[in-house]
């Protein structure tokens, strides 16, 4: 996917036109044509195509036409399967926009930091090239460094940009090994299961039966068996609150947030006031990440400024 395609706030204005579209009574494939006249440039073509090809071939599951495009994530694919199951898909596309909205700050700190840090750190490798290469190269050797750098840059931001916001990325897998990061992963997981199971009750599925079903909507490996653990304990008769602290998930997720005055004591996990405490924990340690990834570029520049001050 493009850079833009990977923007938090592009895929916000999607996912919110998709829900708009579905709650105006559009049907499909008509749906992907209307979005595709509102939505940013990036994903007119893209829905274009998915609209022709569902006219085509009318018969495949709407499912296999999305896993064909180029336009979702894996992880979305799994929350919109999750929607199609429950025939709960335009709450679903409401719960990836919200998604998309609560990192867009976050994400918007971190692009502009690590962008200037970044070209701090060109600087910085132009001006070492400058000063170590021979005298007569030194100029076209320092600028070369410099300009190679810049377009590493604009050529990772892409993929990372895509990591950064795609829950199940390679990026936050190996994030997770590290205690805060790890905090971070579960709280986001907890926050948008808890969504996903309190849509399955109060659609009138018994309890069993929404694990069951949430559980497969988490992307992340080994946090979607703990939630399969949870519904088979329950299914075996143990308390969902039971089940969920034998899980070991809700020790993992660190609540920055504290319940407001009124919040009755003694609620249920999937209920507002207990969603919300979880939502501003993983907005509050997102925002702390975002704020503390740019500055691992200062690690390079330090050790090539204190290699330029002892020589």
């Amino acid at each position: 996917m493009s850079y833009s395609s990977n923007l938090a706030s592009n895929r916000a204005v999607l996912y919110a036109n998709l829900g708009q579209a579905l709650h105006n009574g559009d049907k499909f494939p008509q749906i992907f044509d209307n979005v595709a006249d509102i939505s940013p440039d990036c994903f007119s073509r893209p829905l274009a195509d998915l609209a022709n090809a569902v006219r085509e071939a009318p018969d495949t599951p709407l499912l296999e036409h999305l896993k064909q495009s180029s336009l979702f994530l894996s992880w979305e694919l799994r929350f919109i399967q999750f929607g199609l199951a429950t025939l709960k898909i335009e709450e679903v596309f409401a719960r990836l926009c919200e998604y998309y909205v609560m990192i867009g700050q976050p994400t918007g700190r971190l692009m502009r930091w690590t962008a200037g840090l970044w070209g701090l750190l060109s600087f910085t490798g132009g001006y070492l090239g400058y000063v170590l290469a021979p005298e007569d190269m030194a100029l076209w050797s320092g600028a070369g460094v410099f300009v190679m750098l810049l377009v590493f840059g604009v050529l990772v931001a892409a993929p990372a940009m895509g990591g950064w916001v795609a829950p199940d990325s390679g990026f936050w897998r190996l994030a997770s090994w590290l205690p805060q990061f790890r905090s971070l992963v579960v709280a986001r997981s907890v926050y948008q299961y808890l969504l996903n199971l309190g849509l399955c009750i109060q659609g009138g599925m018994d309890l069993s039966r929404s694990l069951k079903i949430c559980a497969k909507s988490e992307p992340i490996g080994w946090l979607r068996q703990r939630y399969q653990g949870v519904a088979s304990d329950v299914a075996n008769g143990n308390q969902i609150s039971k089940a969920f602290i034998a899980s070991g998930i809700l020790a993992e997720t660190k609540l920055t947030a504290q319940p407001k005055g009124h919040q009755a004591p003694g609620g249920k996990l999937w209920e507002p006031g207990i969603t919300d405490i979880v939502r501003q924990s993983f907005t509050d340690q997102l925002d702390f990440a975002a704020r503390f990834l740019p500055f691992l570029l200062l690690i390079p520049l330090a050790v090539v400024w204190v290699y330029l001050a002892i020589q």
